[in-house]
């Protein structure tokens, strides 16, 4: 059921019977439950103020509303008092194109932790139908992980494990993850609750490595919430995902040099071509390598934020 913007409900029948669209602002409903595939086409010709209001993190639907009720579509016409702390800090630097950076406490949050640092990314891939024995729908199995290791002395390396055979990856992944980690030392990763659930569920597909996964979980630390608590630039539009994070502190990076997969949904995408029968040797070795250059990029972002947060030259 929708509703025409005179307030009249059509059924989905009646609309797709239409000869012209029907005339509906686009809004919360087109990304409820999921983002609808045609919210571009809709925005097309929508023009965005110079400081939208979806540069608001967290900004809640009823909120959203309450502002499209009253006429307020970007943060100038926002009131202080209707925002959050972290809202009203995205407000004031937004509006004046200023950075935030509380360097003092971001160093504080890292010192003492210890070394060596690792600093640890997974890929996932999940499907409606179980291609491998025990695995479930749509659970995600970790098939690929990046990890950078930085000693004291301030040398950096790096492994990684990733496995196109088509095989079930759990055992092997699960070996060479706690091989790599060694036993000390923090592991920093970015966005813990997916780290953390993914290990987990790990543990669970392969028993005989219960003990060494588990023990991985409380030396895991995160990065977001000291990114998001210490840190803000305006070309972040709202965002601290490590992908609007990493152009602010190391613009010499960039998703955008990467070859093919620079996200996770794509990242996932190629691995299902990747361990299809029918892809060609070459087609599967391309794809590894940028796999491989992607899932790498996601660690070495961590090393140079942690680098930056704690105020380190490099």
């Amino acid at each position: 059921m929708t509703k025409s913007a005179h307030g009249e409900s059509n059924t989905s029948d009646e609309v797709a019977g239409q000869e012209t669209e029907p005339p509906i602002e686009t809004g919360d409903h087109c990304y409820q439950p999921f983002e609808c595939g045609f919210c571009n086409y809709c925005n097309r010709d929508k023009i965005e103020p110079e400081f939208p209001l979806s540069c608001l993190p967290r900004l809640t639907s009823k909120k959203r509303s309450e502002f499209a009720e009253t006429g307020i579509t970007e943060l100038r016409a926002v009131s202080d008092g209707d925002l959050t702390p972290q809202q009203l800090r995205v407000k004031t630097h937004t509006l004046a194109k200023t950075v935030y950076f509380d360097a003092a406490c971001a160093r504080a949050d890292l010192t003492g932790l210890g070394f060596p640092a690792y600093f640890l990314d997974f890929e996932t891939a999940m499907t409606a139908v179980p291609i491998w024995a025990g695995t479930r729908p749509y659970e995600q199995i970790t098939f690929q992980f990046s990890l950078h290791k930085l000693r004291k002395a301030g040398s950096l390396s790096h492994s990684s494990f990733l496995d196109l055979s088509g095989d079930e990856p759990s055992d092997r992944f699960a070996r060479q993850l706690t091989r790599d980690c060694g036993k000390t030392g923090p592991i920093y990763v970015y966005n813990t609750a997916f780290e953390k659930t993914c290990i987990r569920k790990l543990a669970e597909r392969v028993p005989g490595h219960v003990a060494p996964l588990i023990a991985l979980l409380d030396r895991i630390v995160d990065l977001l919430p000291i990114a998001r608590n210490r840190y803000y630039h305006p070309s972040q539009h709202g965002s601290w995902s490590i992908k609007a994070v990493l152009p602010a502190v190391a613009p010499d990076l960039g998703y955008d040099q990467l070859e093919g997969i620079a996200d996770g949904a794509t990242a996932m995408e190629t691995f299902w071509e990747a361990i299809h029968p029918e892809t060609t040797p070459e087609r599967k070795a391309q794809i590894q390598q940028q796999l491989e250059a992607y899932c790498q990029l996601d660690t070495l972002a961590m090393v140079r934020l942690w680098h930056f947060l704690r105020g380190d030259r490099e």
